[in-house]
């Protein structure tokens, strides 16, 4: 292969959407990738991750199939089992894509690329002319304290798992860490949470973050907020973290979940005129272009967002943008999904970022007759609302369902809704979603079950 009119620098959800609209828009497409497609949220995030914590759920399940099982019983989950049943997941989504890659005739190009020029890129020897490129290379997980990665887990390596270790000292507690210490907790393993700012989860609301903690201390996980680490080491059987203070606290294994890096320099993006900032990110202006003017980045190595979803718009409005259309660059609000146990949905301003004349509303879900029927009455919904105008500012939820249910908040927002408009829609019963219509009309005090 000579030339492609569009050539994506990565296989993950910005580079696969951006090729799939490309080809779709007609263009010649080919994908660069050096591993797997479907980058690390298919192959070591999102999804396997998701299947850790479905199987960790199982654990709260058996609870309930316990009250109503006619025999008595003790549930014993199998690591090796959810490992497997993950892998089998991971595998099947893989496979689909790479049979609608060669559907749509996006040509995948196993390697690395590097740039030669602003129209062109070297892979394994051989060198690409492109009309437009995309860069969509992700981000790595980010390395501390020196660790070597044979000893020190990260959401890379994670995955790799022999087994379970008996102890855990997560290093973060983050979305990451606080969604393997609600997975790893559950599944048997002694967890210890070190944590460097006043608390867990601390972009998101300050009530939420409560809630989870309290959570969590349930399963007997050590909280260890405003940690002042001074070293960390880990060997094959044990990690030992020391604080400055001089307290230490061991573990089997340590997993970092410290945030991500950029690992850019190999790209040559010099020779294509492209820009970083000194952390590695790429510089792109509005419409994700960067300051090579055929080239494009999106996703998280573009630093807007490091989400997957956001990224699967970016790469298809960039494929729109090259085919000289006009897509729409307002997505609306950014709703957040966070997948603890129980779950953690956010869109909008939190309650400290509220304005001094904010109106809030609030209902816990331990007053909805669904979530007792489903024995999951942890948690609540709030609801921030402008005091002048009443239009919904933000929505925080931790309880049963809140990541598929922040979504009602996202539409509200963008629509520009009340808390009156969304508390008067009219909400099934019994649902979990009626909590919903609840904190919109406590908003105003008219609640009718609190």
């Amino acid at each position: 292969m000579d030339s492609v009119d569009v050539v994506v620098i990565g296989g993950g959800p910005g580079g696969y959407s951006a090729a799939l609209r490309a080809a779709g828009n007609g263009f010649e497409v080919a994908i660069v990738e050096k591993e797997e497609v479907g980058g690390a949220c298919l192959n070591r995030g999102c999804v396997p991750a998701k299947a850790w914590i479905a199987g960790a759920e199982a654990v709260d399940h058996a609870a309930l199939l316990r009250q109503v099982a006619e025999t008595p019983f003790e549930f014993t989950p199998s690591f090796q089992k959810i490992v497997d049943r993950e892998r089998k997941i991971v595998a099947q989504f893989r496979k689909s894509l790479s049979a609608l890659l060669e559907k749509k005739q996006v040509a995948v190009i196993k390697g690395e690329a590097s740039f030669v020029s602003p129209d062109k890129i070297a892979v394994a020897g051989d060198e690409i002319s492109f009309g437009h490129a995309v860069i969509a290379t992700g981000t790595a997980p980010a390395r501390l304290f020196g660790l070597s990665k044979e000893h020190a887990l990260d959401t890379d390596s994670i995955f790799q798992m022999p087994r379970l270790p008996a102890s855990m000292l997560i290093i973060g507690a983050g979305v990451v860490g606080c969604e393997f210490a609600c997975v790893l907790a559950r599944l048997g393993v002694t967890v210890t949470m070190l944590e460097m700012m006043p608390r867990i989860l601390p972009r998101v609301d300050g009530e939420v973050s409560k809630t989870l903690e309290r959570e969590l201390k349930k399963l007997k996980v050590e909280v260890m907020c405003g940690a002042d680490i001074a070293w960390v080491e880990a060997g094959p059987q044990e990690a030992r973290a020391v604080m400055k203070n001089g307290a230490e606290v061991t573990a089997e294994k340590v997993f970092l979940s410290v945030g991500r890096e950029f690992p850019t320099g190999g790209l040559g993006l010099a020779n294509a005129g492209v820009q970083t900032r000194a952390n590695g990110s790429i510089i792109i202006d509005e419409q994700y272009r960067t300051t090579s003017p055929k080239i494009f980045a999106v996703g998280d190595v573009a630093a807007r967002f490091l989400l997957a979803y956001t990224a699967y718009r970016e790469g298809a409005f960039v494929a729109d943008q090259i085919a000289g259309l006009s897509p729409d660059r307002n997505f609306g609000p950014v709703p957040m999904s966070i997948f603890t146990i129980p779950e953690i949905g956010a869109v909008g301003v939190t309650q400290e970022e509220a304005p001094e004349d904010a109106k809030i509303g609030s209902f816990m879900f331990r007053g909805l007759a669904r979530a007792h029927a489903s024995g999951e009455i942890a948690g609540f919904i709030k609801i921030i609302a402008d005091g002048a105008t009443d239009k919904v500012l933000g929505v925080h939820m931790i309880g049963p369902r809140a990541t598929d249910m922040i979504h009602i908040a996202a539409v509200a927002m963008k629509a520009g809704m009340t808390s009156r408009n969304l508390g008067d829609m009219l909400f099934a019963h019994p649902t979990l979603a009626e909590a919903v219509g609840e904190a919109a009309h406590d908003v105003h005090g008219r609640a009718l079950h609190k």
